[in-house]
């Protein structure tokens, strides 16, 4: 985790019971997160999980 850290991830969601990293993200990426919950479980199309609506706002910019 060391290295990661200095090389600009962030750990940014841990489990506070376990201590296992559950989010992290790269802050000066465009768009980079990764996640070991399950968003689509709490997503639906009139509903979307906010995890969902950044990343399609990420990519409508790339375009």
């Amino acid at each position: 985790m060391d290295k990661l850290k200095k090389a600009g991830m962030v750990f940014s969601g841990l489990n506070p019971e376990t201590g296992l990293v559950e989010i992290i993200e790269i802050p000066n990426h465009d768009w980079f997160v990764g996640v070991q919950f399950h968003p689509e479980y709490q997503s639906t199309v009139k509903n979307p999980h906010p995890l969902f609506v950044s990343f399609v706002e990420a990519c409508k910019k790339t375009i």
